[in-house]
């Protein structure tokens, strides 16, 4: 028989009774005689991490009896889950145990029980990210890792039920969403617990009505049981993950800033996100994101974002967009606003008819992935296995006022008006009035019948985007006349805007121009002409424009130059348009 002081040195050395047995025991033990001494070195407690959990010296297995502060905490990390990810965290001393099996008394909520080590600093905005990032982890997971942090893993307040997850909130960072300091309200009204409980079966045990008000009253001081029904499709987990952590931290930065972000704003009553989502969608406008932006923008009736969108197809269509196959994703009311409108930019007529033709072709080869080379887009029209003009066929009907929106009468070039003709796009009545146009004007000294300055004025382009050029300039040619366009730079920083015509026998006139093009003989012709300039401010776009002028051309100084446009203060890149019709003398 065990002696009665055997309970004592259990209790001091912190050996569970279960893995002794008599034959273990100490002679001490059995005989009643004086008990061995307990070192102090055994109750000293090491420091582990944050905590000293069980962590008696000599004794990391087993927790004593007498150890109040281990068995609590042994007692807490039992009934706290942990993530399957961080179960691999090794302490100093041992590896943490998890424990899945074991009840959870308090919550049955997903647990994050993250080391300060590979914690996410909530004022960091980590927008690149690698493959060891918070990406790696479930938006559950992402959000814990935020908010328990902000918290200091303090208890929740209510936890919300939303897309088929739980999401643990605290008070004062939920009263930040409209939508959820309502819910919470109205949840305390009706007084749900979390969990709600769960309907007594038939071969349940009763329970005495004591320990059944203890549990009510211990279960009314838990987090209330929030429901939220998103019907929503745009809003993913990840999005509402994001949303819920700019509740904790407003600084934190997604991987990408799309619809769902924007919606979850909308859903959860978040002005500050809203705004956000949208300052950060006008700077992050470029080819693969402009169709979408526009979209969602429109969607949500944001103009902000609606226009800043449509200015950037104004400026980048032609350059940037209709080299990329983010080009099929344009639609077609969009593209002809664009088209139609007095300020896009474009080199020449003819690279905004090419745009719309590879537009066009897009949308029959909407599966590919890698936009194809010119000549295989032209092959693939002019080989149209219809008979007739692809434009008078059912399927390219739609796209006819595409091409009635361009200005076909500014595609002079000869290479060029055959390259319409070989595609079998126009039908037969199209080309034979552009060539007849084009034949009339040549017989009139090059008079283009313009009734609106705005809509047929023939356009020519420049980018000016070096930093080492202080002047610019291209020569272009319209119906025998020959300019040289310049922009030059001067020490204060102003840029001078500026034609000059050329005259027939001037070395900068190339050799082209006398094999297939005319050639004007006219000692004065009368021009009217406009500079557009677009610059970048900062984030800014700007638009200057120096107005329809008229202006006499000679071939000699000074009526060879036209007038001076000066800007100062311009930031690189810059856009120039001179618009150019010849009006009947």
């Amino acid at each position: 028989m065990l002696s009665p002081k055997y309970g004592l040195w259990l209790a001091s050395t912190g050996v569970s009774p279960l893995t002794l047995s008599t034959k273990r025991l100490p002679d001490c033990v059995t005989t009643g005689c004086k008990l061995p001494p307990v070192w102090s070195s055994a109750r000293k407690r090491r420091q582990v991490g944050h905590t000293n959990r069980f962590q008696l010296h000599g004794f990391t297995e087993v927790v004593a009896v007498s150890d109040l502060l281990g068995q609590a905490q042994v007692d807490r990390s039992m009934r706290t889950g942990m993530n399957a990810t961080l179960k691999s965290i090794r302490t100093a001393d041992f590896q943490v145990r998890g424990h899945d099996d074991a009840p959870c008394y308090e919550s049955t909520l997903p647990q994050i029980t993250s080391p300060q080590s590979s914690a996410v600093p909530t004022h960091s905005r980590p927008c690149s990210l690698s493959p060891g990032s918070p990406s790696a982890f479930k938006p559950e997971e992402k959000f814990y890792m935020v908010s328990r942090q902000t918290v200091n893993y303090s208890q929740p307040d209510a936890v919300l039920e939303c897309l088929g997850s739980q999401w643990e909130l605290h008070l004062p960072y939920l009263i930040k969403s409209s939508m959820l300091t309502n819910l919470y309200a109205t949840c305390r009204k009706q007084r749900l617990p979390y969990p709600p409980p769960e309907p007594a079966g038939p071969h349940s045990r009763p329970e005495s009505q004591p320990s059944q008000r203890k549990r009510n009253e211990r279960k009314a001081l838990g987090p209330l049981f929030m429901q939220l029904h998103v019907k929503d499709p745009s809003i993913t987990k990840e999005a509402l993950s994001f949303a819920l952590r700019t509740l904790y931290a407003p600084d934190t930065c997604p991987e990408q800033w799309t619809e769902g972000l924007l919606a979850a704003a909308i859903c959860l009553g978040l002005p500050p996100l809203f705004e956000r989502c949208l300052s950060e969608m006008q700077s992050r406008i470029r080819p693969s994101t402009v169709c979408e932006f526009h979209s969602v923008a429109s969607r949500y009736k944001e103009e902000s974002l609606v226009k800043e969108c449509e200015k950037w197809l104004e400026r980048h269509l032609v350059c940037e967009l209709s080299n990329s196959i983010y080009l099929k994703y344009l639609p077609l009311g969009l593209l002809l606003k664009t088209l139609q409108s007095p300020r896009v930019f474009t080199p020449s007529e003819y690279q905004m008819f090419r745009t719309v033709l590879y537009w066009v072709y897009l949308q029959f080869n909407i599966a590919l992935q890698v936009l194809p080379t010119h000549s295989h887009i032209i092959t693939f029209f002019s080989s149209w296995p219809r008979e007739g003009a692809f434009l008078e066929q059912p399927e390219g009907l739609r796209f006819s006022v595409l091409f009635h929106s361009l200005r076909l009468h500014g595609i002079t070039d000869c290479h060029h008006l055959e390259e319409m003709q070989r595609t079998r796009i126009f039908p037969q009545s199209w080309l034979l009035h552009l060539f007849s146009s084009h034949y009339y004007t040549i017989l009139k000294g090059g008079d283009m019948p313009v009734s609106n300055f705005s809509q047929q004025a023939v356009r020519f382009g420049m980018v000016i985007d070096g930093q080492e050029s202080q002047c610019c300039s291209q020569t272009v040619g319209l119906w025998g006349l020959y300019f040289i366009m310049s922009v030059a730079k001067t020490e204060s920083n102003t840029h001078i805007f500026s034609m000059q015509r050329l005259k027939p026998w001037d070395s900068e006139l190339p050799s082209c121009a006398w094999q297939r093009h005319p050639v004007s003989m006219m000692a004065e012709r009368l021009v009217r002409y406009q500079v557009l300039v677009q610059s970048q401010n900062g984030d800014q776009w700007k638009d200057f424009c120096s107005g329809p002028i008229h202006h006499e051309f000679g071939l000699n100084k000074p009526s060879c130059h036209s007038e001076v446009f000066k800007l100062s203060g311009l930031t690189l890149p810059i856009l120039v348009t001179f618009a150019l019709a010849l009006p009947p003398l």
